[in-house]
């Protein structure tokens, strides 16, 4: 498990500089389908918050904004954007918050990259207040919508909404 944490780790480390050219065009389209179910709240985490790209309009939707990534590399890039989003160089499946720490939760394209999916959204879960909602995309061609739902129901929350679009299975759950 942690080797597979720290290839992942390099890889993105290595692509980060060409990683906004790759792959914005498409992070844009699957936070298109996210922002607009998100409330206006008090604390918002980005896990797996990458580059940085749905921060600044996470912004527009809650008074503190924390970006956690592990690749430390994708936080330097986040770091030149333009938001006042806290950024955390932290591993997903052991957030360094506290429990209920946040009303929403938003990973895009995060859990087919780690190791065991279920652990994450566990972990995602605990910081999640009650009645927080969480956003949550994976690749299809790595995991199915039964997958991803049986993760967020394993992790005491409540799927609102399983859809597929394009290349992503995408989830709405409450806790």
């Amino acid at each position: 498990m942690v080797a597979r944490k720290l290839e992942l780790r390099r890889c993105y480390g290595e692509t980060a500089w060409i990683y906004d050219q790759r792959y914005e065009e498409i992070q844009r389209g699957k936070y298109s389908l996210i922002f607009p179910i998100l409330p206006h709240v008090d604390r918002i985490l980005d896990l797996g918050c990458g580059s940085g790209l749905f921060l600044g309009a996470l912004a527009k939707r809650g008074r503190l904004i924390v970006g956690a990534d592990s690749s430390p590399e994708m936080l330097e890039i986040a770091k030149r954007r333009p938001t006042r989003a806290a950024l955390l160089l932290a591993d997903a499946d052991h957030l360094p918050f506290a429990d209920q720490s946040f009303d929403v939760i938003v990973s895009v394209t995060l859990l087919q990259n780690m190791p065991n999916p279920e652990i994450t959204v566990r972990e995602a879960a605990r910081v999640m207040k009650l009645g927080g909602i969480m956003a949550l995309t994976v690749l299809k061609r790595k995991h199915s919508p039964e997958e991803l739902e049986e993760w967020v129901r394993g992790a005491g929350l409540e799927p609102l909404e399983v859809v597929e679009e394009g290349e992503d299975v995408c989830c709405i759950a409450r806790r």
